[in-house]
């Protein structure tokens, strides 16, 4: 579960040019769910996404994930969560363009204790459960951009996360693309993972089943409680 609880970040605090850019967020995910997070550039949706995702901290409120407080933890206490229990997708896949497929979706285990051989049997698993298995030892500047976002999403599920964070997962692809790629989250949904999608698409959202609209670092719209 995730949960925020009067969340404010400000970037720059205690500047001429701070910005606040998220107000009082209380926010509650609960396991198994499918949730979209929409709103317009600089509505505050990527800064939620890296606070739930451990990549960024926040001044005020508090942050509780499987119910471990994560509020003022070190980096190597946010860094062993972010291992895990989380598995994040960049908006821009984030991927070694010069490594294979496989290459790259062992990444995440480098920094952990397991074996070479059971990172490589972890990391192909994951790339059969998004259907690239064929392209194994591809380079992944030869892939079109939706064979790059399901190597992404292999290399965020090969720890075997509970929680899913996608930013703009379908930003940069064509309309059957992403619908592929949203099937597949539905899919990986359905197997128990918790999925939050950062979208400015609506016809992404509306295949979630949960939908909730930040404006201005605030939440203004959920539909789990339809008025704010």
């Amino acid at each position: 579960m995730i949960k925020l609880s009067a969340v404010n970040k400000t970037y720059n605090s205690k500047k001429p040019n701070a910005f606040q850019a998220l107000h009082n967020v209380s926010l509650t995910i609960e396991d198994g769910e499918l949730t979209a997070i929409i709103g317009r550039s600089g509505a505050g949706k990527s800064t939620l996404l890296h606070i739930m995702g451990c990549i960024d901290t926040f001044e005020e409120g508090t942050y509780l994930i499987d119910n471990e407080n994560v509020s003022g933890l070190s980096d190597k206490k946010l860094s062993a969560i972010r291992n895990k229990k989380i598995g994040i997708v960049m908006q821009d896949f984030a991927l070694i363009e010069t490594y294979s497929v496989l290459q790259n979706v062992m990444t995440p285990l480098y920094f952990s204790k397991i074996k070479s051989k059971q990172a490589k049997e972890m990391a192909m698993k994951a790339i059969r459960a998004v259907g690239m298995e064929e392209y194994l030892h591809t380079p992944i500047k030869n892939l079109s951009g939706g064979q790059k976002q399901r190597i992404a999403i292999a290399r965020a599920i090969v720890n075997n996360p509970s929680v899913i964070l996608a930013d703009e997962p379908t930003g940069a692809l064509d309309s059957k693309t992403s619908t592929e790629i949203i099937a597949l989250f539905q899919t990986l949904n359905q197997l128990g993972k918790t999925i939050v999608i950062i979208t400015h698409d609506l016809s992404v959202a509306e295949k979630c089943n949960r939908q909730i609209e930040i404006s201005d670092g605030r939440i203004i719209h959920d539909s789990n409680s339809p008025i704010i």
